[in-house]
């Protein structure tokens, strides 16, 4: 049987989601949790695979268990008391055979905060900067990002043969936060594409920067955005199983 859930957590609390050999992770906290609280061993995967730091608040994961049937709520209950403060589980149901967190996943929504005034409730959760940004520039750049593109010089390249092709919706500043969506995500991508922006907002590199990034014709050190300002806000399916 399988069975699907959302899940919550700070990325400052672990070593990003993926299982890691000696690292805290969120992928190996829960599964520990749920195998504990099962008895059998639990394999989860993600819809995402977020980096070190980087939050969420929407991931979604599924699982699969053959065993004595339980209370999707009791388990839930017993997963989130067994973990760590900083991750929990919830919408924990079961889900079609076919279902698949990572690959039936049609779009991911992230959203990325930069403050440029100091803070202290909620400073984990952004990028404090202390330059003034022209958001014009910035807004007017993020445009070039719109469409399907190959985001290789934006990531970290895995060198796996896979596509580096990604289409971005949606892109735009409200309220000091950036939405981003897009079909799929290569590794740092959407800090990469933080930290251009930022770069030009702040003057360093004139309008236009990403275009020449995409055609290979930019050469120079570019910002990455930390990794606290970005959070998995949203998973989004076909339909709901």
């Amino acid at each position: 049987m399988r069975y699907r859930f959302t899940c919550e957590y700070n990325g400052a609390a672990f070593s990003g989601w993926q299982e890691q050999p000696n690292e805290k992770t969120v992928q190996s906290e829960l599964e520990t949790a749920f195998s504990v609280a099962l008895r059998q061993k639990i394999h989860i995967i993600g819809a995402g695979r977020t980096d070190t730091g980087v939050h969420a608040r929407g991931q979604v994961a599924h699982f699969d268990f053959e065993g004595e049937e339980f209370t999707p709520k009791t388990l839930e209950n017993s997963v989130n008391a067994l973990s760590d403060k900083n991750v929990c589980i919830r919408n924990l149901e079961p889900c079609p055979s076919d279902f698949h967190a990572r690959y039936s996943a049609k779009e991911r929504y992230y959203q990325y905060t930069i403050c440029t005034q100091p803070i202290v409730l909620g400073a984990e959760l952004v990028w404090q900067c202390h330059y003034k940004l022209n958001t014009d520039l910035m807004e007017e750049e993020a445009k070039i990002f719109l469409g399907e593109h190959d985001f290789n010089a934006f990531s970290i390249p895995r060198n796996d043969g896979k596509s580096t092709m990604c289409t971005i919706s949606e892109c735009k500043l409200v309220a000091g936060t950036w939405h981003i969506r897009g079909n799929r995500f290569l590794h740092r991508q959407v800090r990469s594409m933080i930290g251009l922006l930022f770069d030009v907002g702040r003057g360093r590199f004139e309008p236009g920067a990403a275009t020449r990034i995409f055609n290979g014709e930019f050469i120079g050190e570019r910002t990455w955005a930390p990794a606290q300002g970005l959070t998995l806000v949203d998973v989004i399916f076909d339909r709901i199983p």
